[in-house]
């Protein structure tokens, strides 16, 4: 933990050394200059966690690793959102398509019911009016009377789409969507999908908790579908379950595994899975970093993902 603030980067040079983290390629110099102009200290840092530390000093670690596993993040953060894109809009016209075309309601209805199922209904409305107002005024205007379900669904944010999709499914569990919810009709593993888009889309770190150090445990559970696509998986129980017991990791595979199950495009596929591919030949690109670490376990943990899925 940094709990003192560090005002420049003699100060910071001084932390790495006191936590036994070497410059490794980079000479004092190089290191002041990328702290300054290509990233900050504190996002750098969330990467140590990974690795291995005795009493507060880190063992074998240099700057190389924390700057090559930023830029790999990096990489990451950029597909994961792309993907996240290809789902959403996957979601939305398999909803709005069912809705239509299969249910015969016009989507007025079927926002209505979801409206007034709410436990305070004018507050959900309010907030469903601000956001569509916020992201168009143009449509709002034309249709603030009241609102169709698709112009919520386009204009609102995911939550909204997440919150939305569990009362549908609710109503209709034949609906091709149901493997969102499965049995469990109270909670939607889009919830994980959402924990990824929400940090690529801020530019948020991921890789700083994908390790036993560093991430947060679940304690065994891993949703059922997400369990059923690893099935499908070669791979060693012990690779699984050392891994995606891990809560980014969890997460990170769940989405993988809602985006081979809800996109139908083989083109669209290919295109992302040929991006997952060059991701994980940019990770190897340094592997002598993370012999024996629980990063280059990781690392091979989803290199099986993407063989499978490609």
């Amino acid at each position: 933990m940094i709990d003192r603030a560090l005002n420049d980067t003699d100060e910071m040079l001084d932390f790495l050394n006191q936590k036994q983290i070497k410059l490794g390629s980079f000479d004092e110099n190089k290191t002041k200059d990328f702290l300054k102009n290509r990233t900050y200290f504190f996002k750098l840092m969330a990467y140590r966690k990974n690795f291995i530390n005795i009493k507060g000093d880190y063992v074998n670690l240099t700057f190389d690793e924390l700057v090559d596993i930023s830029n790999i993040d990096m990489r990451l953060r950029y597909i994961m959102f792309h993907l996240c894109l290809d789902i959403e809009h996957a979601l939305k016209t398999k909803f709005i398509n069912e809705i239509i075309f299969r249910y015969k309601d016009d989507g007025y209805q079927f926002l209505e019911k979801y409206i007034d199922q709410n436990p305070n209904p004018g507050k959900l409305r309010k907030k469903l009016n601000e956001q569509v107002s916020r992201t168009n005024q143009e449509l709002y205007e034309n249709h603030c009377k009241q609102l169709p379900l698709w112009i919520v669904v386009e204009c609102c944010e995911f939550g909204i789409l997440e919150s939305m999709l569990t009362f549908y499914l609710k109503q209709h569990p034949d609906s091709e969507l149901n493997f969102l919810v499965g049995k469990n009709t109270s909670k939607n593993i889009l919830l994980y999908v959402r924990n990824i888009r929400n940090k690529a889309a801020h530019n948020s770190v991921i890789l700083n908790s994908i390790t036993k150090n560093s991430g947060i445990k679940l304690t065994g559970y891993i949703n059922n579908f997400t369990s059923n696509f690893l099935s499908q998986v070669e791979m060693p129980k012990t690779l699984r379950k050392g891994n995606c017991n891990i809560g980014t990791i969890h997460d990170l595979t769940t989405l993988l595994a809602v985006y081979d199950e809800l996109i139908d495009s083989p083109k669209m596929k290919a295109i992302r899975y040929d991006e997952l591919k060059g991701l994980i030949r940019r990770a190897y690109q340094n592997k002598h970093f993370y012999i024996g670490s629980s990063v280059e376990r990781v690392f091979k943990y989803f290199f099986v993902i993407i063989k499978h899925l490609c």
